[in-house]
């Protein structure tokens, strides 16, 4: 079988998209599939990328990752189209694997599907697209929709998004579930120690203070600044303490000036964005592990991976209880599910967590077993090569 995925998010993009999009390219090659990747170009780092992938091509698609590209109306759209069409001619997949909701948009456009469509869908396409009134959203709902229309099976990566295709009119029937897996380092591997004191220095975190910690783009969507809004009420029972933002994003400034404002400044680190290679370093370092998550910019988390991530690194979660973060986080047993938007819960949880080291031990051991049981990359690649299979008997 040959097998393309299409995707406009792939490292060194960080992202969860972007790191889902690598793992189901190097796990579906590794099992022997004829695989060819395309995806955006986006600095000479590609290269790096590209080679660890031993057993397929990746075709980058120039300038697509640039940020002025995407500030340039459709034209993503147009770069997709045309590279998409140029491999689809010299590949000849039997399938194509669409990521993201500019890639489906892209594959909506195409007036015959000589191939067999199959659509992975997180959620945020579905609110932005389908929920959405404003004028560049509607455009893409016709395309999308096409596709989904045509496309052989719709995976979702939750329940939660399951019921946002079925919201739009998906045939339940034409819906798999296949729930995001993390890799069996974040499972197996021991915490380096050498490591954790390193970053604590480069951060400035003395050695007894305790530390939450937020992996994701800094977004209001993520919750970032509902945690640095609860600081004030946690830092009177825990003085010494850090709040480590790990990500990048357009709300870096914003959030940084909020935490002046409540007088925490000197409590909240903003990292920048880390390799996904250096998060397991991070996850190993904190006490507790808070993306409160919320409904913003007409945007969802289907199933966040940096918490399925740091419970595989034996992390207490706490998240908004909203989204696909519910189907992440088993509810007082692997973690808390706060209300996003009330700051005083998501404070009194923090100092809960933190008081009772106890019971926080207790629910990161939870949270591996959990991630052990239904969420590791090797059921996602078995459930993924049984779909294809059923696909292309």
């Amino acid at each position: 079988m040959r097998l393309l995925i299409y995707t406009h998010e792939f490292p060194p993009f960080l992202g969860g998209l972007a790191t889902t999009s690598y793992k189901l390219a190097k796990g579906l090659s590794e099992s022997g599939l004829k695989l060819c990747v395309l995806a955006p170009g986006y600095s000479r780092k590609d290269k790096d990328i590209d080679r660890t992938l031993k057993n397929c091509k990746v075709t980058r698609i120039p300038f697509l990752g640039k940020t002025w590209v995407r500030k340039i109306p459709f034209l993503q759209y147009l770069l997709g189209f045309l590279f998409l069409s140029i491999t689809i001619l010299r590949y000849r997949p039997e399938t194509v694997l669409f990521i993201t909701e500019e890639a489906e948009a892209v594959g909506g456009l195409f007036p015959v599907f000589n191939f067999k469509p199959i659509v992975r869908v997180a959620g945020s396409g579905i609110t932005t697209c389908f929920l959405d009134n404003k004028i560049n959203k509607l455009l893409l709902r016709f395309p999308i929709r096409r596709l989904y229309r045509n496309a052989h099976r719709i995976v979702a990566v939750s329940n939660y998004t399951k019921e946002l295709l079925r919201s739009i009119n998906i045939p339940e029937e034409k819906i798999t579930v296949i729930y995001n897996g993390v890799e069996n380092q974040m499972l197996h591997k021991e915490p380096d120690s050498k490591n954790i004191e390193s970053i604590k220095r480069e951060l400035g975190i003395n050695k007894n203070e305790k530390i939450l910690l937020t992996v994701a783009r800094v977004l209001p969507r993520k919750g970032q600044d509902m945690v640095i809004k609860a600081l004030p009420k946690v830092l009177k029972r825990f003085p010494d303490l850090k709040y480590v933002i790990a990500g990048e994003g357009r709300y870096i400034k914003k959030f940084k000036k909020l935490a002046e404002e409540n007088g925490v400044g000197e409590h909240v680190v903003f990292t920048g964005g880390i390799t996904h290679e250096r998060t397991i370093d991070f996850y190993d370092m904190c006490d507790v592990f808070i993306m409160p998550n919320r409904f913003w910019n007409n945007k969802v988390e289907g199933l966040p991976n940096a918490i399925l991530e740091a419970s595989a690194r034996g992390k207490p979660i706490i998240a908004g209880a909203h989204g696909g973060s519910k189907e992440a986080v088993k509810h007082g047993i692997t973690g808390y599910l706060v209300n996003p938007e009330d700051t005083d819960e998501i404070a009194n949880t923090i100092v809960e967590l933190l008081s009772d080291e106890k019971k926080a031990k207790q629910m990161g051991q939870n949270g591996r077993l959990m991630v052990k049981s239904m969420f590791t990359e090797e059921c996602m690649i078995k459930n993924f090569i049984r779909l294809l299979e059923d696909q292309n008997p």
